[in-house]
Protein backbone atom coordinates (compact mmCIF):
# COMPACT_ATOMS: atom_id res chain seq x y z
CA UNK A 1 0.00 0.00 0.00
CA UNK A 2 1.37 3.10 -0.52
CA UNK A 3 1.20 6.34 2.02
CA UNK A 4 -0.80 9.63 -0.08
CA UNK A 5 -0.70 11.28 3.28
CA UNK A 6 2.40 11.56 4.91
CA UNK A 7 1.49 13.79 7.73
CA UNK A 8 -1.71 11.21 8.90
CA UNK A 9 0.74 8.79 8.95
CA UNK A 10 3.03 9.83 11.22
CA UNK A 11 0.23 11.54 13.51
CA UNK A 12 -2.05 8.03 13.61
CA UNK A 13 1.27 6.29 14.61
CA UNK A 14 1.75 8.63 17.49
CA UNK A 15 -1.81 8.30 18.62
CA UNK A 16 -1.57 5.03 18.38
CA UNK A 17 1.87 4.57 20.05
CA UNK A 18 0.74 7.17 22.78
CA UNK A 19 -2.89 5.68 23.65
CA UNK A 20 -1.65 2.22 23.92
CA UNK A 21 1.27 3.29 26.50
CA UNK A 22 -1.49 5.19 28.96
CA UNK A 23 -3.66 1.97 28.19
CA UNK A 24 -0.37 -0.44 29.45
CA UNK A 25 0.41 2.01 32.55
CA UNK A 26 -2.54 1.71 33.46
CA UNK A 27 -3.57 -1.25 33.26
CA UNK A 28 -0.86 -3.03 33.74
CA UNK A 29 1.65 -5.21 31.04
CA UNK A 30 -0.22 -8.36 29.23
CA UNK A 31 0.09 -11.75 30.87
CA UNK A 32 2.44 -12.75 27.82
CA UNK A 33 4.71 -9.98 28.33
CA UNK A 34 5.10 -11.08 32.21
CA UNK A 35 5.63 -14.94 31.64
CA UNK A 36 8.54 -13.54 29.13
CA UNK A 37 10.37 -11.30 32.55
CA UNK A 38 8.54 -14.01 35.46
CA UNK A 39 6.87 -11.37 37.03
CA UNK A 40 4.55 -8.08 36.15
CA UNK A 41 6.56 -5.62 34.71
CA UNK A 42 4.13 -2.71 34.95
CA UNK A 43 1.59 -3.64 37.86
CA UNK A 44 -1.06 -1.40 37.02
CA UNK A 45 -4.00 0.40 38.64
CA UNK A 46 -7.61 -0.72 39.67
CA UNK A 47 -9.81 -0.22 36.88
CA UNK A 48 -13.50 0.09 38.56
CA UNK A 49 -16.71 0.92 36.97
CA UNK A 50 -18.44 3.85 35.24
CA UNK A 51 -20.07 4.54 39.11
CA UNK A 52 -16.79 3.95 41.07
CA UNK A 53 -14.31 5.21 38.62
CA UNK A 54 -10.70 3.81 40.07
CA UNK A 55 -7.31 4.91 39.17
CA UNK A 56 -6.45 3.43 35.74
CA UNK A 57 -10.23 4.03 34.48
CA UNK A 58 -10.15 7.84 32.83
CA UNK A 59 -6.50 6.57 31.36
CA UNK A 60 -7.77 3.48 30.28
CA UNK A 61 -10.74 5.01 28.48
CA UNK A 62 -9.28 8.37 27.09
CA UNK A 63 -5.94 6.10 25.91
CA UNK A 64 -8.06 3.52 24.41
CA UNK A 65 -9.76 6.79 22.49
CA UNK A 66 -6.80 7.83 21.29
CA UNK A 67 -5.53 4.83 19.79
CA UNK A 68 -8.82 4.28 17.81
CA UNK A 69 -9.13 8.32 16.73
CA UNK A 70 -4.65 7.35 15.63
CA UNK A 71 -6.17 4.00 13.57
CA UNK A 72 -9.01 5.88 11.62
CA UNK A 73 -5.80 8.48 11.02
CA UNK A 74 -3.53 6.10 10.51
CA UNK A 75 -6.23 4.16 7.64
CA UNK A 76 -6.91 7.86 6.14
CA UNK A 77 -3.39 8.39 5.07
CA UNK A 78 -3.44 5.80 1.95
CA UNK A 79 -6.79 7.04 0.54
CA UNK A 80 -6.53 10.71 0.97
CA UNK A 81 -3.83 12.50 -0.68
CA UNK A 82 -1.90 16.42 -0.68
CA UNK A 83 0.71 17.92 -2.28
CA UNK A 84 2.38 20.66 -2.47
CA UNK A 85 4.22 22.31 1.14
CA UNK A 86 1.55 21.10 2.35
CA UNK A 87 2.40 17.51 2.20
CA UNK A 88 5.61 18.10 3.79
CA UNK A 89 6.58 16.37 7.03
CA UNK A 90 8.72 18.39 9.78
CA UNK A 91 8.51 16.50 13.06
CA UNK A 92 10.89 17.78 16.02
CA UNK A 93 12.04 14.25 17.23
CA UNK A 94 13.71 11.64 14.92
CA UNK A 95 13.48 8.25 15.69
CA UNK A 96 16.61 8.20 17.73
CA UNK A 97 14.84 10.72 20.07
CA UNK A 98 12.29 8.50 20.08
CA UNK A 99 13.66 5.44 20.82
CA UNK A 100 15.77 7.29 23.85
CA UNK A 101 12.49 7.93 25.17
CA UNK A 102 11.28 4.71 24.91
CA UNK A 103 14.89 3.22 26.63
CA UNK A 104 14.57 5.67 29.51
CA UNK A 105 10.91 4.32 30.51
CA UNK A 106 11.80 0.74 30.40
CA UNK A 107 15.37 1.31 32.05
CA UNK A 108 13.80 3.51 34.68
CA UNK A 109 10.84 0.37 35.02
CA UNK A 110 13.93 -2.03 35.58
CA UNK A 111 15.65 0.27 38.05
CA UNK A 112 12.72 0.46 40.16
CA UNK A 113 12.22 -3.23 39.94
CA UNK A 114 15.71 -3.87 41.50
CA UNK A 115 15.71 -1.17 44.08
CA UNK A 116 12.16 -2.86 45.19
CA UNK A 117 10.74 0.97 44.76
CA UNK A 118 6.85 1.33 43.55
CA UNK A 119 7.10 2.19 39.85
CA UNK A 120 5.43 5.22 40.29
CA UNK A 121 8.96 6.77 41.12
CA UNK A 122 10.07 5.13 37.81
CA UNK A 123 7.30 6.82 35.56
CA UNK A 124 7.28 10.35 37.65
CA UNK A 125 11.40 10.17 37.06
CA UNK A 126 11.13 8.83 33.76
CA UNK A 127 9.09 12.16 32.79
CA UNK A 128 11.32 14.13 34.76
CA UNK A 129 14.64 12.80 32.67
CA UNK A 130 12.77 13.53 29.50
CA UNK A 131 11.43 17.14 30.33
CA UNK A 132 14.67 17.99 30.80
CA UNK A 133 16.50 16.32 28.17
CA UNK A 134 13.82 18.12 25.28
CA UNK A 135 14.05 21.54 26.92
CA UNK A 136 17.68 21.36 26.90
CA UNK A 137 18.70 19.52 23.68
CA UNK A 138 15.43 19.48 21.73
CA UNK A 139 13.22 23.15 22.45
CA UNK A 140 11.35 22.58 19.87
CA UNK A 141 9.51 19.49 21.47
CA UNK A 142 8.93 21.10 24.72
CA UNK A 143 5.38 21.62 24.36
CA UNK A 144 4.29 18.09 23.39
CA UNK A 145 6.61 16.21 26.03
CA UNK A 146 5.82 18.45 28.88
CA UNK A 147 2.12 18.33 27.90
CA UNK A 148 2.62 14.24 28.20
CA UNK A 149 4.41 14.89 31.51
CA UNK A 150 2.11 16.70 32.74
CA UNK A 151 -0.57 14.07 32.16
CA UNK A 152 1.99 11.21 34.14
CA UNK A 153 2.02 13.82 37.05
CA UNK A 154 -1.54 13.86 37.55
CA UNK A 155 -1.58 10.17 37.45
CA UNK A 156 1.11 9.55 39.72
CA UNK A 157 0.55 12.44 41.61
CA UNK A 158 -3.06 11.83 42.47
CA UNK A 159 -3.33 8.96 45.36
CA UNK A 160 -0.04 10.01 47.44
CA UNK A 161 -0.37 14.37 47.34
CA UNK A 162 -4.51 14.10 46.30
CA UNK A 163 -6.34 16.12 43.83
CA UNK A 164 -5.54 19.31 44.69
CA UNK A 165 -2.16 19.29 44.47
CA UNK A 166 -1.85 16.69 41.11
CA UNK A 167 -4.07 19.49 39.80
CA UNK A 168 -2.14 22.38 40.09
CA UNK A 169 1.10 19.99 39.03
CA UNK A 170 -0.84 19.89 35.69
CA UNK A 171 -1.73 23.49 34.90
CA UNK A 172 1.99 24.27 35.78
CA UNK A 173 3.81 21.76 33.75
CA UNK A 174 1.69 22.14 30.89
CA UNK A 175 1.67 25.55 31.21
CA UNK A 176 5.68 25.81 30.64
CA UNK A 177 5.46 24.26 27.76
CA UNK A 178 3.39 27.63 25.94
CA UNK A 179 5.29 30.08 24.05
CA UNK A 180 4.14 32.31 27.35
CA UNK A 181 4.52 31.76 30.94
CA UNK A 182 2.55 34.27 33.08
CA UNK A 183 2.86 33.38 36.79
CA UNK A 184 0.03 35.27 37.63
CA UNK A 185 -2.23 33.88 35.11
CA UNK A 186 -0.99 30.28 35.46
CA UNK A 187 -1.75 30.52 39.49
CA UNK A 188 -5.38 32.08 38.68
CA UNK A 189 -6.14 29.32 36.07
CA UNK A 190 -4.88 26.41 38.54
CA UNK A 191 -6.67 27.68 41.30
CA UNK A 192 -10.12 27.63 39.47
CA UNK A 193 -9.43 23.88 37.61
CA UNK A 194 -8.92 22.98 41.52
CA UNK A 195 -12.34 24.55 42.68
CA UNK A 196 -14.03 23.06 39.78
CA UNK A 197 -12.31 19.52 40.05
CA UNK A 198 -13.14 19.44 43.78
CA UNK A 199 -17.22 20.79 43.35
CA UNK A 200 -17.68 18.47 40.07
CA UNK A 201 -15.65 15.13 40.89
CA UNK A 202 -15.28 15.02 44.19
CA UNK A 203 -18.52 16.96 45.70
CA UNK A 204 -20.90 16.63 42.70
CA UNK A 205 -19.95 12.95 41.33
CA UNK A 206 -18.94 11.46 44.91
CA UNK A 207 -15.81 10.12 42.74
CA UNK A 208 -13.03 8.79 45.55
CA UNK A 209 -10.39 10.73 44.62
CA UNK A 210 -8.64 11.96 47.35
CA UNK A 211 -8.46 15.76 47.80
CA UNK A 212 -5.38 16.33 49.94
CA UNK A 213 -2.17 14.27 51.00
CA UNK A 214 -2.00 11.24 52.66
CA UNK A 215 -0.11 12.70 55.53
CA UNK A 216 -2.58 15.31 56.15
CA UNK A 217 -4.78 13.09 58.82
CA UNK A 218 -7.90 16.16 58.98
CA UNK A 219 -8.37 17.46 55.34
CA UNK A 220 -11.38 19.86 55.10
CA UNK A 221 -12.73 18.38 52.14
CA UNK A 222 -14.03 14.93 52.29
Amino acid sequence: MQIKNPKDFWAGLMFIGFGAAFVVIAAGTPDFINRMFGDKLIPGYQIGSAVRMGPAYFPIVLGGLLALLGVVIFLRSFVSSITGAAAAVKLPFTILDLIAAVAVFVVATFVAKMLGISNDYAMLGSALVLSVLAIVFRPETKALVLILASSLAFAYLLKPLGLAIAAIAVVFISAYGGHEFKWKEVTILAIVLVIFSVLVFVKGLTLPFPVCPDFVESCPIR
